[in-house]
């Protein structure tokens, strides 16, 4: 299933235009990522006609995360970071935050550099963490910037 049709499928489309959901869990089932990530998140939110359940929602993102996809690799952190879905574990999310931030994805940089200045999953490493901060205001991540201003 390719990348625009997952997308529109949970996101753009009226739910009389969406193709059958089954479509979506075979794809996910058969290893498609990005299929994975968009039923994580009709999990996660209750989204075209499947009931929310947050704990089948961090699988789904765990197995599109264990492929290497930013998106997933954010979601699963904030799911583990926030315990959605799943006991509470700053450090797992600290790791997955990492990943997604080192393919560029300026939210998960902000909350990487939070994390890591703030002590969160593991020691604190404000010089690490103001770096990653930097990155993500530099693309525009508001939140980073303002957080940015009030530590100095």
């Amino acid at each position: 299933m390719n990348r625009l049709l997952c997308l529109l499928l949970l996101f753009c489309l009226p739910a009389w235009a969406q193709p059958d959901v089954e479509q979506l869990r075979a794809a996910a089932r058969a290893g498609d990522a990005w299929a994975q990530l968009n039923l994580g998140a009709a999990y996660d939110h209750g989204l075209s006609g499947i009931a929310a359940d947050p704990a089948e929602a961090v699988a789904w993102y765990r197995r599109a995360a264990e492929q290497g996809l930013d998106k997933a690799q954010f979601n699963l952190a904030h799911c583990l970071a926030t315990g959605h879905g799943a006991p509470q574990d700053y450090s797992e999310s600290r790791l997955w935050m990492r990943r997604a931030a080192e393919q560029g994805m300026a939210d998960a940089q902000f909350l990487l550099g939070v994390m890591l200045v703030e002590g969160l999953g593991g020691e604190v490493d404000a010089d690490r963490g103001r770096g990653w901060l930097q990155r993500a205001a530099m693309a525009g991540q508001a939140d980073a910037a303002e957080y940015l201003r009030k530590k100095d």
